[in-house]
């Protein structure tokens, strides 16, 4: 998976408006510099023999970069925002109107060593989020989107959908159902290993 990125430009927060549209999102393979079929030893430029185990996280970190990558140039950077924050807005776009408690964030959001807490509190001070009391628990809060948060959440929504679409149709069907099914054995089994219910 080689993809073409192109350096971030403008100002870190720019306009709503500046956000670009789904029709500007498309993978190019790099024609010379690397070819589609490289094998993750050249291109890690790894000469000796791996460990058992070892070829495949570093796979699985490199995928991850790519995708990584890839959301950075053509989603976050665009809209001034971080893939946590995005990741809030989208938890709580597909929440109850009232919001979620902390609590309730930190075991829905993908990092699981996110600071949530403090995440929010930048969210507050940007006006994506406010905070407000929770009726049946005055000691805790909930939190939820302000308008410009869901107007942003709404902006950026059709261009993660075809960002989605774009890496997906990478694998066939039957491809990206067995991927998503092995990395959900793999999960299972490191929570395991580690003893914790989350890692």
């Amino acid at each position: 998976m080689f993809l073409k990125f192109s350096s971030p430009c403008g100002p870190a927060q720019p306009p709503l408006d500046s956000v670009r549209s789904p029709s500007k999102l498309v993978l190019r393979p790099k024609a010379k510099e690397t070819a589609l079929n490289m094998h993750l030893r050249e291109e890690l430029l790894i000469g000796r023999p791996m460990e058992p185990g070892q070829e495949l996280l570093l796979s699985i970190l490199l995928c991850r970069e790519y995708c990584t990558r890839i959301s950075d140039e053509k989603l976050f950077k665009p809209a001034g925002i971080t893939d946590q924050q995005f990741n809030v807005l989208r938890i709580l776009k597909g929440g109850p109107n009232d919001g979620y408690l902390i609590r309730e964030l930190r075991r829905r959001i993908i990092s699981r060593s996110a600071d949530v807490p403090r995440l929010v509190d930048r969210m507050v001070k940007a006006g994506l989020v406010q905070r407000q009391e929770d009726p049946s628990d005055r000691r805790g809060c909930l939190v939820k989107l302000t308008a410009e948060g869901r107007a942003l959440e709404a902006r950026l929504a059709p261009i993660h959908t075809a960002l989605c679409k774009e890496i997906d149709g990478i694998m066939t069907g039957e491809e990206s159902r067995t991927l998503v099914a092995l990395h959900q054995k793999l999960r299972d089994g490191i929570r395991d290993h580690l003893g914790a219910a989350e890692v």
